[in-house]
């Protein structure tokens, strides 16, 4: 039997400025379209099932365009006769239980078997003749009651035993996401006599063992995604044996430019260096973060931002990273926040008509550079 595995694709996110003839927010159709790209697969090779292992939206409440999108393509495979196995994530679980679940708007979808009551649920399947068990426990509102219902989890009587969840697993590598309300899978669960276990919330495609995976985000949300394939698995259950394929999704290239030092850089040499590196990596249609290293505040200062911003013109979105040194001893002061917060005070500056620029930036990455030291003192 062929089975595909998926999870995090976010339905609803959106990131950035940068919008699409119509409006919409472009990041957010990058999303959608990675996921049609996963159904317009499905619904060409016809799978025995899909499981889809959380977050398959970005918030507990996503706007109508994702819950429309969703409902759309969930039809797709529900009219091919493809069961859809949707397990609820962190992303879309409402905090308060009165709030109600966004996946109750596929609970009457043919085909489609949404699992979000924060309990261990089970689905049971005839493929070809053989009996598939599919265990899920979704989000729960507490690691006290996720434990609980790891507890009731184990193999039946069946040719074949899938086990689903949303979540990090602790003991044979850290993958954390460092998400509010993360639950946190032993890995002792793994070990489990479970044929194919298919987890969810890790972003990056990862084996655990012969049996276990994750298969990643369906497109780069953040740029620790930068590099990194993005997909799906495809897997086949055949005479008590597993074999697996990543089957990758064409999605927004995102750049994440290796650090440039500027402890012993002139400002001109700060800004040569910028602009070789945005030739290189030729911005257009992708997402871009550009890092300099230990740069000294005055060189900060009396960067071209405005010469930086034609250069990325043509870019999704770009954003500089800047790691700023003090004046005196050189200590490094700076992080992404810092860095981001001066970057954009320093556009604000200078965008507005007023006089005496230079003594309001002084004054301003001054206070920034203050509350920042005063941070790490804390």
């Amino acid at each position: 039997m062929k089975i595909l595995h998926l999870a995090d694709t976010h339905l609803g996110y959106s990131a950035y400025r940068k919008a699409t003839f119509d409006g919409i927010n472009q990041r957010e159709m990058d999303v959608y379209k990675a996921f049609e790209q996963f159904v317009d697969y499905a619904v060409n090779i016809n799978p025995n099932l899909v499981i889809h292992a959380g977050d398959l939206f970005d918030n507990v409440r996503p706007n109508n365009r994702a819950i429309s999108f969703a409902i759309d393509q969930l039809n797709r495979l529900s009219k091919k006769q493809i069961p859809v196995v949707l397990i609820a994530g962190n992303h879309e679980h409402p905090k308060l239980r009165e709030t109600g679940h966004i996946f109750k708007v596929f609970d009457h979808i043919e085909n489609v078997y949404p699992i979000y009551k924060e309990k261990y649920e089970k689905r049971e399947f005839k493929i070809k003749n053989e009996k598939l068990i599919v265990h899920a426990i979704p989000q729960c509102k507490s690691k006290k009651e996720y434990d609980a219902e790891l507890k009731k989890l184990k193999p039946l009587d069946a040719d074949y035993n899938i086990f689903t969840s949303h979540g990090s697993v602790n003991g044979v590598k850290n993958f954390y996401m460092n998400e509010f309300n993360e639950l946190i899978l032993p890995a002792r669960t793994l070990s489990k006599d479970f044929d194919y276990i298919a987890l969810g919330h890790f972003h990056k495609y990862t084996k655990l063992s012969e049996n276990a995976f994750y298969s990643g985000s369906t497109e780069g949300l953040s740029f620790t995604d930068a590099g990194e394939k993005k997909g799906f698995i495809e897997l086949q259950l055949k005479n008590k044996t597993l074999s697996t394929s990543f089957i990758e999704i064409k999605t927004r290239p995102m750049v994440d430019v290796k650090p440039i030092k500027c402890s012993s850089l002139k400002l001109d040499e700060v800004m040569k260096k910028i602009k070789k590196t945005v030739q290189e990596i030729k911005p257009q249609e992708k997402t871009v973060r550009l890092t300099l290293d230990e740069i000294p505040a005055h060189i900060y200062r009396g960067l071209d931002f405005n010469e930086i911003r034609k250069l990325t013109s043509n870019a999704i979105h770009y954003e500089i990273k800047a790691n700023i040194l003090k004046e005196e001893g050189k200590k490094p002061i700076g992080s992404s926040k810092i860095g981001a917060l001066l970057n954009e005070f320093k556009y604000y500056v200078e965008s507005q008509k007023i006089k005496e620029k230079e003594i309001i930036l002084d004054l301003g990455i001054g206070y920034i550079e203050k509350i920042e030291s005063i941070e790490e003192k804390k």
